[in-house]
Parts: structure tokens; C-alpha cells; sequence
């Protein structure tokens, strides 16, 4: 046990029950001088309690502290989860106010496995001076935990006059960094995640019941019922594949239709509001490795401008994958390296003018019109849907969003206290990330996982393709208001219709502010924020440890080795926040709608891109897309990860109080009303569209990565 270099004096608990008032505070028969009442309120999780542990608690006062005493053995019924826990502790001294509660499970190898104890919060009376202190904790007091925690959110330089409070915060930083090391993925260039060969995730990570359950059911039902359909169906037309996709129903957004899918239009809508909305970018001169024939787009281009003059008032827009060239694949499967050429109409429409399927320009690889064959065409866009989506799942999805939230929670709880405000900001938006990376890496993207067995790049091109993302990533990848200027997309009256722009910008606004508001209540300056030096070590370790420069990349891929301004930290904690919360939503829960029907964008090919014109029909195409076995695996997954749980919690829900202080409470209801502001004008603006944008409603994105 910690010693805080305060008196111990003699302290026992005398009483337990839930006797409460009207106002739900302890009470006494006696108010005797030092009685506290210790009340542990509610847990909010399910098998939360202990009957087997020896529990103790111990208060650190600013007097005097406590010795441990024991909760659990002193009453057979143990401590109840999702019940109020109340003791009432006599003290030989006044201890003053208390300043940390400590809270021990000492480590036992008779106990059961029932021996952790989740706890919300701590509240202590003091039954003399009729004042209450509420401590929140929110950890699992495992076999073998010792935790403390203290009551107000607080910097550095809010305790450093006190030594008990002090030495409470390096505690837990030690404590902390012994659960919490780096594992650094060289190999690949990803950034470094939570070590886990030799131990299992700290409790406080790993999933809670409700959502193992719903984890498990969800995949039981997502692979059984599309592989029990693949069973019984042989795929002899495009309609075989409409059943496989039917399978599991209606996609939870339902804003894709079978009968779209072959139109231009409907190309560029998924272009930019699919699931990789974030490819596309101001086309104002053609890539020299790209020799398109302007005079055989100008059918396209129904303005009666020249090609050059749409190019320059900004109606030309480009994606090129460059980065699926050379891509090892699987024997019998194919992946395209696409650049592709879209226009803006004059209804305001996207659709594409002009695709070429590999990289370097030869008599073998011809470049695609809408003119084309009807089955050329159709063919083209296909493998561009394919080429995309095997790179938005590494390069758009896993990348800088999983990998990257990683990064961020592992730095967090490694060098910032829980009383830390920049902690209680973020810590909402790391929730079951690490559970689920770990899920990932054991089962979808590992050597032979489900990924390596429906992409057509495999195993070998799947870490080919990590290594250069790893190599070129940076951490604005996901910081949108940076992202569409450098893309040049960022202006609405040229490029009409990018909701994801559109809506990601306004949430991206709506937690700047938020943020901005919650950090100026804790930092009154620059100089406080750089004299920060938990701050500093947490820029510090992200930087050095969270994001090595391996491969030969830039150490820390933009993240800072120092916070200098309030306004930096504020554009990171949004970036942050913005990532695991609207990011992954965008890019996330449109997979099913996007990817249970395998012609409109399958994870691999069976055929070499054409290289010739004129010879493509029906039977090419049905030839060309994935067989029954791989497309019914593809659809699973893509429902899988596609799935809400039960009991998510949605972008300005904060059912943890971390933050217990008044005017941090009324920023974070600030924080909800213009979200639901938000919510309102996505909703109205939908119900005039044909289809509808719904990934970014902020009553429909996730507080953190959960799937």
C-alpha cells in the first residue's frame, strides 16, 4: 500500500447498510465527530460485484489517513453489483478533507473467478460537517489491484502544493504503465498497440458482458446464416448474388438498391458517400500516366465546355490507387490499380468519365468511356470498386482509425492521471477499441484470417499494402476540415452533394468547440499547457512510441513530440475524439449496405483486367466476380462489422461522469444540443433526397471504435 506520509489513525468500519434520507444521502442515528459514510453507488456493470475478495478501502485525508479495512469478509453477502454499497467507518482523528480513496483486492488464489469489482464512483460524507465528496473511479478493482483515486478534475500545477496528491498521481501513472506497455508492429510500419503476448488485456479494456454477447451473436448469425445460404445455391447470374446479399436481410441504413448499382451516377455517389469517401481529390492537370483521349469525353461533358476549361472552373475530379500497383495476389485472383476520371454535371450529379485499370499506359491497357460497350464499361467500374475496397479496409478503415485510437488510448493511460481533464476528455472515445483491435488481429487481419481468404491480394499483398499505408501515413489523414483543402474538394458549389464533407465538417466543429470550451475551464494559458509536463510526456510517448518512424517513415507520422499552445492541444483532442467517433462511423457502418452485393464493389476478381475492348459480355462478367464460398464470407463479415450494439453509446453521451464539476457539466449538455442541432438539419436535408446520407447523424455514431 502507497504511503502518502500522513499520520495513520485507528479507523474501523462500524455499520453497513443502504438506510438512506429523502435526498438519498447516508444517514446516522449519531453524528458523532470523524464518522464518514463511504457510499459506492451503482455499478454500471453487469457481473460487476464480489463475494469472494478481502475488498478493503482506506482513506488519505489532509490530516490523517485510515489503515485498510476490510469490506467483504466482514458481511457474507459481499459487495452487490448494480446496488449501493454503504459503510459507515469510525475514525480515532479527524482525518480533514479527504483527498484520495483507496480501494485493494488483494490477491488470492482460493478466490473464484468472481472476484472483481467494477465501481462507478466513491461518495464520502461526513456525517459532522454535513459535506459530501464524490470520488468517480470507473475502473474494475481486479485480484490483486491496489487503485486510487481522487475527486476534482486537476493539472499539474492544481496539486503541486500538495504532496499527498502528488504522489497519488505518480502511483497511478506506475500502476498504470505496468498494464499498459507498447508493442511496436516494425514489420508492417502500423502504429504500436497494447502489449498483449504473456498477459490478457487490463479488464478496464476488454469488453463488458452485454457487448460480448452481442459480439458473438452477431457473428454466429452473420456467418452461419449467409454460409448456410451459399450452401444450398449455386451463383449462375447476377440474381443468385441478390439472394446471397438478401440473406441477412435489409442493410441497417438501406440506402443502397439493386436496381442503381450498374447507373454512373450511383458510382459517384458511393465515390463520395460510400464507405471510402475520402479518395477523391481536384483534378487540375492529368497524370502523365494517364492519356486520356479529351475528345472522346466531350460527350460526357454537357456544359459544351472543353475539357481544360471544366478542369479549371473545378468540375474535374480524380481518384487514382496508385498505391494497389504491384500488389501480390492470390493464384487466381486479381487487383486492378485504377485511376479514374469524374465530372460534375450540370444536375449536380458526380459520375465518372473516364477509368484506366493499371498504372502504366500501354497498348494492353486501354482507357474506359462511357461511350464503351456496355459490358467494357460496367467491367471498368467494377474493378475500381474492387481496387477500393480492399484498400479502404486496410488504408481508409483499420489504419487511421483503429490503429491509430490505439495509439492514442495507449498514450493516455500511460502518462495522464484520471483526474487529468485531457484523460476525462478522451477517455469516452477509447472505450472497447483495444478489445476490438485485439479481435481483429486474431481473427481478420491476421495471416490467414478472413481478410487474407475473400481479398484478392491475400496474406502477402495484405502487408505489402500495410507497410506503404504505414509508411505514408499521417495523422491529419482524419482530420477533415485539412483533408478536403489538401484534396481541393472543399468548396460545395463545386463538388455538390459530399455529405460526408458536408456533415463531418459540422461535427467536426461542434467537438472543436466543445473541446475548446472543456480545456480553457483547466488552462488559463500557453505557458500552463507547456508546463504541463504530464502533457508533455504524453505528446511525447504518442510521438516516440505510438507512432515510430519504421519502414523508413517519419518518426511520429505528425503527431508532436511537445504540445506548445492550448490551440494545438485542441485541434489534437478533436482530431482524437473526431477519429474514433464520426471518422469510423463514416467509414464503417455503410459496409454491408456497400458490400453484401458483390458485383457492386467485390473484395476480388477472378479475371486480369481487360485488355482489350469489344470482347466483354455478360459471361465475362459473371466469370470475372468471386465464387460462392469467398462472396459468402465477404458478406458476413461486411454485416459483422456493420452492426450497433444494444447498449451503445452515441457522440455526447457521457454515462460515466468523469467530469463531476457544474460548468463542465453544462458544457457537455451544450456539447448535446448542437449535436441534436446537427441531427435536426441532416434529417431535414434528407428527407428531400432520394438517397439519403445517414452515416454522420450524430444520434447514429458511436462515442468510440466498438466494431
Amino acid at each position: 500500500m502507497t504511503s502518502y506520509n500522513v499520520p495513520e489513525v485507528s479507523s474501523k468500519i462500524i455499520k453497513r447498510g443502504k438506510k438512506r434520507n429523502g435526498n438519498g444521502r447516508v444517514t446516522s442515528a449519531s453524528l458523532d465527530p470523524f464518522l464518514l459514510a463511504v457510499d459506492s453507488p451503482k455499478c454500471s456493470e453487469k457481473f460487476a460485484g464480489t463475494s469472494d475478495s478481502d475488498i478493503y478501502v482506506s482513506l488519505v485525508g489532509s490530516k490523517a489517513c485510515t489503515g485498510k479495512m476490510k469490506v467483504v469478509r466482514l458481511f457474507s453477502t459481499g459487495i452487490s453489483a448494480q446496488h449501493h454499497n454503504d459503510l459507515i467507518i469510525e475514525s480515532s482523528a479527524d482525518l480533514g478533507e479527504v483527498l484520495v480513496v483507496m480501494l485493494g483486492n488483494p490477491a488470492n488464489l482460493m478466490v473464484s473467478a468472481g472476484s472483481a469489482w467494477f465501481v462507478d464512483f466513491v461518495d464520502i460524507h461526513d456525517l459532522q460537517r454535513k459535506t459530501k465528496q464524490e470520488f468517480p473511479c470507473y475502473h474494475w478493482v481486479e485480484d490483486g489491484d491496489e487503485l486510487s483515486f481522487t475527486e476534482k478534475t486537476t493539472t499539474q500545477k492544481d496539486v503541486k502544493n500538495s504532496p499527498v496528491l502528488c504522489l497519488q498521481r505518480e502511483d497511478q501513472l506506475e500502476n498504470q504503465q505496468r498494464r499498459y506497455k507498447w508493442e511496436q508492429f516494425q514489420d508492417l510500419a502500423l502504429p504500436s498497440g497494447i502489449d498483449v503476448k504473456v498477459k490478457k488485456l487490463p479488464s478496464d479494456e476488454q469488453f463488458g458482458a452485454k457487448k460480448t454477447f452481442d459480439f458473438l451473436s452477431t457473428a454466429l448469425k452473420s456467418k452461419g446464416t449467409v454460409m448456410l445460404k451459399a450452401a444450398f445455391s449455386e451463383i449462375l447470374s447476377l440474381a443468385h448474388y441478390e439472394e446471397v446479399a438478401s440473406s441477412l436481410g435489409k442493410p441497417q441504413f438501406a440506402t443502397f438498391e439493386f436496381a442503381r448499382w450498374t447507373r454512373d451516377e450511383e458510382f459517384g455517389r458511393q465515390i463520395l458517400n460510400g464507405v471510402n469517401p475520402v479518395i477523391i481529390e481536384r483534378c487540375t492537370q492529368l497524370p502523365p500516366n494517364f492519356p486520356v483521349v479529351t475528345s472522346l469525353i466531350q460527350e460526357s461533358l454537357v456544359r459544351g465546355l472543353s475539357f481544360e476549361d471544366e478542369m479549371k472552373v473545378g468540375h474535374i475530379y480524380i481518384c487514382n490507387l496508385k498505391v494497389m500497383d504491384g500488389l501480390t495476389c492470390q493464384p487466381g485472383w486479381y487487383c486492378a490499380a485504377p485511376i479514374c476520371l469524374l465530372y460534375v454535371n450540370n444536375k449536380k450529379q458526380l459520375v465518372p468519365i473516364a477509368i484506366q485499370l493499371k498504372q502504366k499506359p500501354g497498348s494492353d491497357n486501354p482507357i474506359f468511356y462511357p461511350t464503351d460497350n456496355w459490358a467494357d464499361w460496367l467491367l471498368a467500374k467494377i474493378y475500381y470498386q474492387s481496387a477500393s475496397t480492399q484498400f479502404h479496409q486496410i488504408a481508409t478503415h483499420y489504419l487511421p482509425c483503429h490503429a491509430a485510437m490505439e495509439a492514442y488510448s495507449m498514450g493516455t493511460m500511460r502518462n495522464l492521471p484520471d483526474a487529468h481533464p485531457v484523460h476525462k476528455l478522451l477517455k469516452p472515445h477509447f472505450q472497447y477499441t483495444m478489445a476490438i483491435n485485439k479481435k481483429a488481429r486474431e481473427k481478420l487481419i491476421c495471416d490467414g484470417g478472413s481478410i487474407d481468404k475473400i481479398f484478392a491480394i491475400g496474406g502477402e499483398g495484405r502487408q505489402q499494402l500495410m507497410r506503404i499505408g504505414g509508411k505514408a501515413y499521417s495523422i491529419h489523414w482524419t482530420n477533415i476540415e485539412r483533408s478536403v483543402k489538401e484534396r481541393g474538394v472543399e468548396d460545395p458549389n463545386l463538388l455538390p452533394g459530399y455529405y460526408y464533407r458536408d456533415d463531418g465538417l459540422k461535427i467536426w466543429q461542434a467537438i472543436e468547440d466543445f473541446v475548446t470550451d472543456i480545456l480553457n475551464e483547466f488552462y488559463a494559458s500557453d505557458e500552463e499547457v507547456k508546463d504541463d509536463y504530464e502533457l508533455q510526456n504524453w505528446a511525447f510517448d504518442i510521438h516516440t512510441n505510438g507512432f515510430p518512424g519504421h519502414q523508413g517513415s517519419k518518426q511520429g507520422h505528425e503527431f508532436p513530440n511537445t504540445i506548445a499552445s492550448k490551440a494545438q492541444l485542441v485541434e489534437l483532442c478533436t482530431l482524437i475524439i473526431f477519429t474514433g467517433s464520426a471518422q469510423h462511423a463514416a467509414v464503417n457502418f455503410g459496409q454491408h449496405e456497400m458490400y453484401c452485393f458483390a458485383p457492386n464493389a467485390p473484395a476480388g476478381l477472378r479475371l486480369p483486367p481487360p485488355a482489350v475492348k469489344g470482347k466483354a459480355d455478360m459471361q465475362t462478367l459473371m466469370d470475372a466476380l468471386p465464387d460462392k464460398n469467398s462472396t459468402a464470407l465477404a458478406v458476413a463479415i461486411s454485416h459483422m462489422l456493420s452492426q450497433f450494439s444494444d447498449n451503445e453509446i452515441y457522440l455526447g453521451d457521457f454515462p460515466a461522469e468523469r467530469f463531476k464539476e457544474e460548468k463542465a457539466q453544462n458544457l457537455i449538455a451544450r456539447f448535446r444540443r448542437a449535436l441534436d442541432e446537427i441531427d435536426g438539419q441532416i434529417k431535414e436535408r434528407n428527407a428531400q433526397l432520394d438517397v439519403p446520407y445517414l452515416y454522420l447523424l450524430p444520434s447514429r455514431i458511436p462515442n468510440s471504435i466498438t466494431i
